[in-house]
């Protein structure tokens, strides 16, 4: 029986790069920040919630506008890109649209942004004026 199971295993990664892809944390994300590494950095928060304090460099397209503005990206479909939320629901639902859309190197923030705040690791805050 166990024979069998990697076989299956194998094939699961292969078909399902998502099933493979595990999420950055936030010490390696960090790292990368500092040595001006990063990866795309895509805040799926609310515009006030992006407003409100988000990761340096982050670009900031809501959940619900993902499919149709994608292309704002403006990056090969290849490029590695980390998407964060507030608690990570609406960061999952962004990744799977990004892997539907051909984007095969997506992954998410461990924990999301309520854990790097926890941390009190830095954030940017930008408040439009009124």
């Amino acid at each position: 029986m166990t024979g069998f199971r990697a076989p299956l295993l194998f094939a699961t990664l292969l078909l399902c790069p998502a099933a493979w892809a595990q999420d950055v944390s936030r010490e390696a994300l960090a790292r990368l920040m500092a040595s001006h590494a990063a990866p795309l950095l895509l805040d799926v928060r609310t515009p006030k919630e992006y407003g409100d304090g988000h990761l340096a460099g982050a670009l900031n397209i809501p959940v619900d506008d993902v499919a149709a503005r994608h292309g704002v990206l403006g990056i090969p479909h290849d490029r590695e890109v980390v998407v964060y939320c507030k608690s990570g629901k609406r960061a999952s639902r962004a990744r799977d649209t990004l892997q539907s859309l051909g984007y095969s190197n997506v992954r998410l923030l461990e924990g999301s942004a309520d854990a790097w705040r926890a941390e009190a690791r830095p954030l940017v805050q930008e408040h439009p004026s009124l």
